[in-house]
């Protein structure tokens, strides 16, 4: 996407320099013409061997002779069919995000497919007017589509992905991400594959299809705030007010914990050996990860808990034996068996 003091400066850039160039020739050219006699041409101009090589035939296309003359015009063509499409591409990503609510991204993906409509339609146009048959391009079409179907489906499917992806916008360049076994920011969307750089500072090259067919999660598409929570098993003679009430100071206490909204503590389930509580707060997102806010409430937890004398139990089962056929045999410290 372009970036907007580049857009701002962009007459100052070498397009300018281009532009003019290209302006002092079609007016050099046009006065030339106004100045011939009628129904001459410019090869008039030059001597006869001069004329032989610009229009020696180097080769053929269908019945189209191409020539070094023509290649020159077709470069000009070219050149000047860019230099137009760029300044509708500009022009009109500058009118959309200024007239209307389209975000940047949004108005740039507007613009840049309006410049692709006008550069094909006056490519097409041009091919015309020289006498190229286009019909011979269905063949060359029909080729590609093969080549599609057999080779190269997956090159096709990630760069469409990559345009619904630069469309929709899920996520942007500083977003935090969760995409299967990926977790980190995005640092580049491009058009086949998006890098995505790991709390480990290691840039992953995702294929752009994986974010069209698969779940994922931005944290931070809304703000930067999210809601977090850790897990704490006690033993059901504990005291549940109590844990809950400690639960939430120690949650206070930490200096990442927002208290707005407050934390909470809920009773989330009746184990098979313990209760299980729920620490939930909420905290601002870090570039890399959470971790460490994790870890300072659980250690934090461990302590608390070890000075009120509260228990975490281990998981434990209770197993009844009914009836049993035969004696049974029990092993001692020695490891000497009695019956």
């Amino acid at each position: 996407m372009p970036q907007n003091g580049r857009d701002i400066g962009w007459w100052a850039s070498w397009e300018r320099q281009v532009l003019i160039w290209v302006g002092a020739a079609v007016v050099v050219f046009g006065a030339v013409a106004w100045w011939l006699p009628r129904g001459s041409g410019v090869l008039e101009l030059v001597s006869d061997d001069t004329r032989k090589v610009l229009t020696f035939s180097l080769f053929k296309v269908g019945a189209l002779p191409v020539t070094p003359i023509f290649l020159v015009k077709g470069l000009i063509y070219l050149g000047v069919l860019s230099l137009v499409s760029a300044t509708v591409r500009r022009a009109l990503y500058r009118r959309v995000e200024q007239k209307t609510t389209l975000g940047a991204q949004h108005s740039f993906v507007l613009a840049r497919f309006a410049a692709i409509v006008v550069y094909t339609l006056g490519l097409m146009i041009g091919l015309e007017s020289v006498g190229l048959n286009l019909n011979s391009l269905a063949i060359l079409g029909g080729m590609l589509g093969i080549g599609v179907g057999f080779g190269l489906q997956p090159v096709v499917a990630n760069w469409v992905a990559g345009l619904v992806l630069l469309v929709e916008a899920p996520f942007r360049i500083g977003d935090r991400i969760d995409a299967g076994d990926t977790s980190g920011v995005v640092v580049r969307v491009g058009g086949r594959s998006t890098w995505v750089r790991t709390y480990d500072n290691e840039v992953i090259v995702v294929p752009n299809s994986e974010f069209t067919t698969k779940r994922v999660t931005n944290w931070t598409v809304n703000d930067l705030k999210v809601r977090l929570r850790i897990e704490v098993d006690v033993d059901y003679g504990s005291d549940v007010e109590k844990v809950k009430t400690l639960l939430v100071e120690l949650a206070g206490k930490h200096p990442k914990v927002l208290p707005d909204p407050a934390p909470e503590t809920v009773l989330a389930e009746l184990g098979d050996s313990a209760l299980k509580f729920y620490l939930r707060f909420w905290t601002v997102i870090e570039a890399h990860d959470n971790y460490k806010i994790l870890s300072d409430l659980y250690c934090a937890v461990l302590d608390t808990f070890c000075k009120e004398g509260i228990v975490m139990p281990y998981p434990q089962q209770d197993v009844h034996v009914r009836s049993v056929d035969g004696p049974v045999q029990v092993v001692g410290a020695a490891g000497r068996g009695q019956n």
